[in-house]
C-alpha cells in the first residue's frame, strides 16, 4: 500500500481555503505529498502546514485554476496526481488506491478518471449508473480530477487562456484526439460542497462570488465552442441565449431587480468572449448595485 500511496501527489488549489484545508489534510496519509497552491497570499496556511513534511505550499499570481494545476504539474516528481478542490469531501487513503489500481487496469490508457458524486442531483454533475465500476465519458468535473503525468504533459496540460470553468472539458476535447478516454469511477464516492470552498464575510460578497462564477462560466463556454467548433457556429448557437439575456436585462433593470446585475455579468462576459478580450474579470472588478 505504501508503494502506491508514494506514486501519488495531491494538488489543491485554493483561494481563501483555510479553514477547509485543516480538515482535508488530516484525512491524507503522510505517504503522499500535497501540493497546495495558493492563490489568495494567506500566509496562515505556513502556520497551519508547519508540522506536515508532506504538505508544500506555493503562493502564487491569481491566473486561473487550470494555470494552477499546470505550475503544479511541473512541481510533481510522481508518476500520477489527483486534483481536488477544498470543498470535495470523502477523498481518502482507499480513494488513492482505487484510482491507482483502476488506472492500472485500463493499462493507463486515460485523460483523466473521475469519482462518483453522492450529491449530484444538488451539485448539478453528471453521473454513470452505479452498476458500472468503471465507465467511459465525455469529461469529469473539474473538482476531482486523477491524471497519469506523462499523458497530462503529452496533452500539453489545461489551456491558459481559460480562467474557469471548461478547462476540464477542453482538456478531455483534445486528449481524446490523441485517443485518451475520460472515465468515472463509480466506486470512489466524493460530495462536492459546491461554491463553499472560499470564504466569504457577508451576503454582498457572496452576491460578487456568485457574479463572478456567471462571468466566467459563459465566457468560458464561449471560448470552448469557438476553439472547436468555429465562430460562425458558436454565434448561431448563442444567439438565442443572448437574446434571453438582453430581454431578461431590460426586464430586471425595468423593475430594479438586484437580478440585472447577474445579468449583466453574463451579457459582458459572453460579450467579452465573442471579441476575444481575455478571461480578465476578478472580484474586485465586479460591479454592484448597478
Amino acid at each position: 500500500m505504501r508503494k502506491i500511496l508514494n506514486k501519488i501527489s495531491i494538488v489543491l488549489v485554493c483561494y481563501n481555503s483555510s479553514f477547509k484545508l485543516k480538515k482535508f489534510v488530516q484525512k491524507i496519509p503522510n505517504e503522499t505529498k500535497i501540493f497546495i497552491i495558493d492563490n489568495s497570499k494567506d500566509y496562515s496556511l505556513k502556520k497551519i502546514f508547519k508540522s506536515k513534511k508532506n504538505v508544500k505550499i506555493y503562493f502564487k499570481k491569481n491566473d486561473g485554476y487550470g494555470s494552477s494545476i499546470n505550475f503544479a504539474a511541473k512541481r510533481i516528481k510522481t508518476p500520477y496526481f489527483l486534483v481536488v478542490q477544498p470543498d470535495v469531501t470523502g477523498i481518502k487513503k482507499s480513494s488513492l488506491i482505487k484510482f491507482y489500481k483502476y488506472a492500472k487496469e485500463i493499462k493507463d490508457k486515460f485523460s483523466v478518471i473521475g469519482p462518483h458524486f453522492l450529491n449530484a442531483s444538488k451539485s448539478g454533475h453528471f453521473q454513470t449508473s452505479l452498476k458500472y465500476k468503471i465507465k467511459e465519458i465525455h469529461n469529469v468535473h473539474g473538482s476531482t480530477m486523477f491524471f497519469n503525468k506523462k499523458i497530462f504533459n503529452r496533452n500539453k496540460g489545461f489551456d491558459k487562456n481559460i480562467f474557469l470553468y471548461w478547462e476540464e472539458t477542453d482538456y478531455s476535447k483534445r486528449a481524446s484526439k490523441n485517443g485518451y478516454k475520460a472515465y468515472q469511477l463509480n466506486i470512489v464516492k466524493v460530495k462536492h460542497e459546491k461554491g463553499k470552498a472560499v470564504k466569504t464575510s457577508n451576503l454582498k460578497d457572496i452576491e460578487k462570488l456568485g457574479n463572478l462564477y456567471t462571468w466566467h462560466f459563459i465566457w468560458s463556454k464561449f471560448y470552448y465552442f469557438d476553439k472547436h467548433y468555429g465562430k460562425l457556429l458558436s454565434l448561431i448557437y448563442f444567439t438565442p441565449i443572448l437574446i434571453r439575456i438582453l430581454f431578461r436585462m431590460s426586464v430586471y433593470k425595468l423593475i430594479k431587480s438586484n437580478k440585472f446585475t447577474k445579468y449583466y455579468c453574463r451579457w459582458d462576459g459572453l460579450k467579452s468572449s465573442i471579441l476575444n478580450k481575455k478571461s480578465l474579470m476578478r472580484l474586485d472588478k465586479i460591479p454592484t448595485n448597478l
